[in-house]
């Protein structure tokens, strides 16, 4: 691989772990980081020499606009460190889109040749740190203290999250079942051991679909064999660590159930462009919808539903551009339609389609595989 797949490659196995911080502890990741500056590197290169861009990128800048007007017109009032963090987080948005239009204009020809080699890397080695996370620090209470979840005996790695980290481990397989099986086996074992139902549905939901498009009962059995499997490890890990500790998954359905009754009052209350893009955490605050503890959590910021997040921050303008650039990037290809339609599925519960490395991974696979 070439120096600049390398460095992507590194951006993402890097996750939540370096970070530049611009406002107390939040700012911008080390992907956030390399993505904006293989845009300006891109633009430079090309010279804004830019090809007509594909379906899917047009209707995502269409979106953009939108998130863009609904922040412009927010009915909260915001300060300006609240509207420039909005904000922030929608010229995020942009760069992960813009980049794949640079990389599709052949900004990047080695960079391009190489993505399938730097997504695969990059979840094997997601895995892999991830097993050694769960043997050497099985124990992740402590990070309660900046806003994460206090998983235990859980994969997690560096994202710090076992239902992002499976959906990323899902699209990996995908690229991977039929390359080494030692790399399936290492990425399989990590997405067992996130215990994640959400990314457990990805994976039957992405595998299932790729069995009926590729016409092979095969892929089939072998996808439920695997699924069952899954399933077998996620209830020998209720009985013989979660219940012993007293750990209650309920409550996390209860919690889910309650950000879905959050986001949808929201929607309701703006539902023509919604309170603005990214706002959503200032929002939760301005309606007294979420506590004081609750709102200093990493879980504030977006809704646990990718779908109700951009119907209360975009409205229904937003939710009707978004819905589309879903189905632009649908039709690019089967691997993924397939990828979408799992993460999809798992985005009802964890917001997977704003995850950065997962909107990268579809990025990149809709460039490399354009019809």
């Amino acid at each position: 691989m070439d120096i600049y797949s390398w460095i992507l490659t590194s951006a993402i196995v890097a996750g939540q772990l370096i970070k530049l911080p611009l406002s107390g502890s939040s700012g911008p990741n080390l992907l956030d980081t390399v993505v904006g500056l293989l845009c300006i590197v891109g633009t430079l290169k090309l010279r804004l020499i830019l090809k007509k861009p594909p379906l899917y990128i047009k209707a995502a800048l269409i979106f953009i606009l939108i998130a863009l007007l609904s922040l412009l017109i927010t009915p909260l009032k915001l300060t300006v460190p609240e509207y420039s963090t909005s904000f922030l987080y929608t010229v995020r948005f942009f760069i992960f889109i813009f980049l794949g239009w640079l990389i599709y204009c052949g900004a990047f020809p080695g960079l391009k040749k190489n993505i399938h080699h730097i997504l695969i890397t990059s979840g094997v080695l997601l895995s892999t740190l991830g097993i050694f996370q769960l043997i050497l620090l099985p124990d992740l209470s402590f990070l309660t203290l900046y806003g994460w979840d206090p998983h235990y005996f859980r994969t997690v790695s560096t994202f710090l999250d076992p239902n992002f980290l499976g959906s990323f481990l899902v699209l990996t397989l995908i690229l991977n079942i039929k390359s080494n099986k030692w790399f399936v086996v290492i990425v399989y074992l990590g997405l067992l051991t996130t215990f994640s139902r959400g990314a457990y549905l990805a994976f039957l939901i992405s595998f299932l679909t790729l069995s009926y498009l590729n016409k092979s009962i095969k892929l089939g059995i072998v996808t439920i064999v695997l699924f069952l499997g899954l399933l077998t490890g996620f209830f020998t890990y209720q009985q013989l660590v979660a219940e012993p500790r007293g750990v209650d998954r309920t409550k996390s359905a209860e919690f889910r159930l309650n950000t879905w009754q959050q986001g949808w009052q929201l929607f309701q209350t703006h539902p023509i462009l919604g309170v603005g893009f990214n706002a959503y955490k200032y929002a939760l605050k301005a309606y007294h919808f979420g506590d004081g503890q609750f709102l200093k959590s990493h879980g504030a910021s977006t809704n646990d539903s990718s779908l109700l997040y951009v119907a209360a921050t975009t409205g229904t303008a937003g939710l009707i551009c978004f819905s589309f650039l879903l189905f632009s990037l649908a039709k690019t290809n089967p691997t993924t339609f397939a990828g979408l339609l799992g993460i999809f599925a798992q985005s009802f519960f964890a917001n997977t389609l704003f995850y950065p490395p997962l909107l990268l991974w579809l990025i990149l696979i809709s460039i490399v595989h354009k019809k």
